[in-house]
């Protein structure tokens, strides 16, 4: 079975009670629809029988009265099925979201090469428009297969009916499908070729989006708006091109479609009514004929269209699957060593090198780091110093050599569990969309959190709320544009204490704090974090004398652990790394 096919049956799986439900709709719509004209033409009939052979109808509207009947009962069936298309709808949106969730699940555990290969705006047009709207993934799962069943059953029970009254204008009706087909089959390849550039010039605007948003202060400050509209211009003019060409693509094939449809109409009309007069049908008959042939047009469009639309879902499909399948460079185990505590980090023979990079950023690193340590990471711009705290907490895995934790090798630990006893600050302050306190609670943990009050005031940012209108419900929009870069470094400490972490990571964070704050934020955090362990990035050296030791990763990659006066005597790069930052 063809791998899409599988994919949209698994898709159904899932909603199986709600996919049954929809197919019982689906049917007993259909039947309602092609269950009118039978009745028609039995009054058509019966009214020109009673006009011919009045003597046979003793009481002619006890008959007309049955059929009226009939009619009633429809009705009320078709009030039912009038529901059909809004359920439909409903479909769309839970197949939608379950989709959404669960790729957007899949994306969160890939490590840091996936986003190296895909772009921001490219994953959001691949969980939004490959998704929603006509004719993406969801409405296709639901709209266009069931849209198109709808149509089929709705042929073949109005077919099995004309089939029993006349076959040869029956065949008639039905001969403009195969035409339709080879026309589809012919076409299909550069339906799917232009739907798939199409959606990666969406992928494209969307990214380019994003980057504008993102930087907009550095257009402005570089007085750069007009070169950037250039790019703007340059990738909408991409997508354009393959928009239309899409456009154009489906225009003629509609096109093709609805002739060969209106060729079979004006035969049927012509045939069908030519048999009438000879009187070898009923009027009544030729009525059915003429009302199903009316009703067979949008079906047998839809089903031609359900090949059109497929083309385009399976390009989606395709796209998803990219995501979800790219390979995670070092996975998790699945029943890896769970921890609770953090009594020693050590790294042995641990060398790193990127996979776009030919020479290591860190080389045959062996050091011990001991509970309860401070420890200060020094080296140059670019030396590796926070691939060194992105290798501490798992984000990234090391080339050769182990990092273990408690004795244990970090591969075999399981990483949230690990990632649990983790507080990390970042070099970057990045808050989400909210209010601050949302924002501070985002790393809490269900046990073992510190109160919120207390990090607020270790983090050395309650003067810093209570300038603030709301408080903590201070809205800080994206990426925390509305508060100033120390306010924001302060968010992402308290947010990295509440959980209270048993390794601290601090990267690069005292800039953003002046001296007395620093100072006030060591001594809290020494009267009330006494056990923890805490690996900081800082280019001030004024924080020397809040920590017991350091890790100076020279020129080559190398890691070179001490105290300051053991390096400054064993280590001239690092006497000439003090010298230069103290004439600084």
């Amino acid at each position: 079975m063809n791998y899409h096919i599988k994919w949209i049956f698994k898709e159904w799986a899932s909603q199986k009670w709600w996919v049954l439900l929809l197919l019982l709709f689906t049917l007993l719509s259909s039947a309602v629809a092609v269950a009118y004209p039978i009745v028609f033409k039995k009054l058509i009939d019966l009214l020109s029988d009673i006009l011919k052979f009045p003597a046979n109808y003793p009481t002619p509207m006890h008959q007309v009265n049955r059929i009226i009947m009939l009619f009633l009962a429809i009705g009320c069936g078709q009030l039912i099925t009038g529901f059909y298309p809004s359920f439909r709808a409903f479909m769309n949106v839970r197949f939608e979201h379950a989709l959404r969730m669960r790729y957007f699940g899949n994306i969160l555990d890939k490590d840091y090469t996936f986003y190296q290969k895909f772009r921001t705006g490219d994953i959001v047009t691949r969980l939004t428009d490959d998704l929603s709207d006509f004719p993406k993934v969801a409405w296709f799962l639901c709209s266009g297969i069931f849209r198109a069943l709808n149509s089929f059953s709705m042929i073949a029970f109005s077919l099995a009916v004309m089939f029993s009254l006349n076959w040869l204008l029956t065949l008639l009706s039905i001969a403009s499908l195969p035409l339709m087909m080879i026309v589809f089959y012919i076409t299909s390849d550069k339906l799917y070729l232009n739907f798939q550039r199409n959606q990666q010039a969406i992928s494209d605007i969307n990214s380019q989006l994003e980057m504008s948003f993102s930087g907009i202060r550095i257009i402005k400050a570089f007085v750069s708006e007009e070169k950037y509209n250039r790019f703007f211009d340059a990738a909408l003019a991409r997508r354009f091109k393959t928009e239309m060409s899409v456009v154009k693509l489906n225009a003629v094939l509609h096109l093709i479609y609805e002739y060969i449809d209106y060729f079979a109409q004006i035969g049927v009309i012509i045939f069908g009514g030519w048999m009438a007069v000879k009187g070898t049908i009923s009027v009544g008959t030729f009525f059915l004929f003429y009302s199903y042939l009316s009703m067979m047009i949008y079906p047998l469009l839809d089903l031609p269209q359900l090949f059109v639309s497929g083309k385009q879902c399976f390009v989606n499909i395709d796209r998803l699957d990219e995501m979800r399948d790219y390979p995670v460079a070092h996975p998790s185990p699945q029943n890896g060593l769970q921890l609770n505590t953090l009594n020693d980090i050590s790294l042995q023979n641990v060398s790193f090198t990127y996979p776009e990079k030919d020479t290591p950023v860190l080389r045959e690193c062996n050091l011990e780091i001991s509970k309860g340590e401070k420890v200060l990471l020094l080296g140059s711009t670019g030396a590796g110093k926070s691939t060194f705290a992105h290798l501490l907490t798992g984000v990234l895995h090391p080339t050769s050599g182990v990092i273990a934790i408690n004795g244990t090798s970090l591969d075999k630990l399981d990483i949230k569990a690990w990632r649990n006893l983790i507080g990390y600050v970042p070099q970057e302050a990045l808050l989400f969309t909210g209010t601050i306190r949302d924002n501070i609670n985002f790393a809490l943990h269900e046990t073992d959190n510190i109160p919120y009050s207390d990090v607020v005031r270790i983090s050395q940012l309650k003067s810093e709320l209570e300038a603030f209108p709301q408080g903590d419900e201070t809205h800080v929009g994206n990426k925390g544009l509305t508060i100033s870069g120390g306010q924001k470094q302060r968010v992402t400490i308290a947010r990295a204490l509440i959980n209270n972490p048993r390794l601290l990571i601090l990267d690069d964070i005292t800039a953003a704090l002046d001296a007395e704050n620093e100072k006030q934020l060591w001594q809290e955090l020494g009267e009330n974090f006494t056990n923890i362990t805490c690996v900081v990035i800082s280019h001030r050296l004024s924080t020397l004398r809040y920590i017991d030791t350091i890790i100076f990763i020279d020129s080559m990659g190398y890691c070179h652990k001490g105290t300051h006066d053991e390096l400054v005597m064993r280590l001239p790069e690092y006497h000439s790394f003090i010298h230069e930052h103290l004439k600084k």
